[in-house]
C-alpha cells in the first residue's frame, strides 16, 4: 500500500512540474527584426490547455490573437490593419522556459524575433 501510494504520489508531483514548465501565460516583450530596424511589441498571453488567446501591441496598435503552445512549439495567429487593408500575420517559435524565439510571417516577408516573458 506504502509502494502505491509512493507512486501516486510521484505521478502526480510530475504531472503538476510537466504542467508548470508548459505553462507560457503571462506577458512578454518582443523583438521583431523588421526589415526597416527593431520593432518593439507586448504579448499579453493567457493559456487553457494547449490553446493560447490575449493580445500583442506594437505601433501598429493592439489586437487580438489565437494559437497554440504543444512540446515547447507556440504558434500564433492575429490580423493587422495595413495600408492596403488587412494583414494576417503568423507566429512560429519555440520556447525555453521565460525566452521565446523564431519567424514572424508577414504574408509579403518573414522576420525572426526574440522574446523574454516578463
Amino acid at each position: 500500500m506504502a509502494r502505491l501510494l509512493s507512486t501516486l504520489f510521484a505521478l502526480v508531483f510530475a504531472t503538476s512540474v510537466l504542467s508548470a514548465q508548459a505553462n507560457i501565460a503571462g506577458d512578454w516583450e518582443f523583438t521583431i527584426n523588421g526589415p526597416e530596424g527593431a520593432i518593439s511589441a507586448t504579448a499579453a498571453l493567457k493559456q487553457d490547455g494547449d490553446n493560447i488567446a490575449g493580445t500583442i501591441s506594437s505601433p501598429q496598435g493592439t489586437v487580438e490573437l489565437k494559437g497554440t503552445y504543444k512540446a515547447k512549439k507556440v504558434e500564433l495567429a492575429f490580423t493587422i490593419a495595413g495600408p492596403q487593408g488587412e494583414l494576417p500575420i503568423k507566429v512560429n517559435g519555440d520556447v525555453d522556459g521565460a525566452d521565446m524565439k523564431g519567424i514572424i510571417d508577414f504574408g509579403m516577408g518573414m522576420a525572426d524575433f526574440t522574446a523574454k516573458k516578463k
